[in-house]
């Protein structure tokens, strides 16, 4: 199988449930499958729940920026096919965090292994510097006390209030994005009913 599918795998034989199995697989599609999926973008994610026979939605969407100038320009020029003005609010974080903390069994520090594996094996320039921010959420998680819960909240927020949503605003801003740090600061993962008929 696929370094990804393996990851997944391995983590359902530690004992993982499908949504730990999940969340090892969609960081490391980020790796192995750049491109298709990035840590950066967006990511659905729909959960079967066996007991209660119901089907419950992680929104995977990102935001709009909030500056009313940024809607006016987008409302000029239209929003583009590519380049960082055409970039919502990172969801993917949000998303996988949301999901394994309310759905899943293990630790984010779990789960992220076979990624940070993947990582240290080397390949591509920016390796390092994602194995960098994942570390720090995995610290976070570590050294936060309480709940399983709580821990991987505490990282979810390290990652959209804290140091790393820093830089990501300094990068915004060097890049002529409208994206701020107020943008991925009020960012929340909506848990919904799916749309059926």
């Amino acid at each position: 199988p696929s370094a990804s599918a393996r990851a997944g795998i391995d983590i359902l034989s530690q004992g993982g449930n499908a949504v730990d199995g999940a969340i090892a697989v969609i960081f490391n599609l980020a790796v192995s499958d750049y491109g298709m999926f990035c840590i950066g973008g967006e990511v659905p994610f729909m959960y079967f729940d066996a007991k209660q026979g119901k089907v419950i939605v992680f929104n995977g969407m990102g935001g709009a920026p909030k500056d009313p100038k940024a809607i006016e320009w987008y409302y000029a020029n239209g929003i583009p096919k590519t380049g960082i003005r055409s970039a919502t609010v990172p969801s993917a974080v949000s998303t996988c965090l949301t999901a394994l903390e309310q759905k899943g069994t293990m630790s984010f520090e779990q789960v992220i292994a076979p990624t940070l594996r993947l990582l240290d094996a080397g390949g591509e320039s920016w390796y390092a510097n994602l194995a960098i921010t994942l570390r720090k959420l995995v610290s976070t998680e570590k050294n936060t006390p309480g709940t399983r819960a709580q821990k991987i909240r505490a990282a979810r927020d390290r990652f959209y209030k804290g140091d790393i949503a820093d830089e990501l605003n300094k990068y915004y801003i060097s890049s002529g994005a409208f994206l701020r740090k107020a943008d991925l600061e009020a960012h929340t993962t909506l848990v919904e009913e799916p749309v059926s008929i």
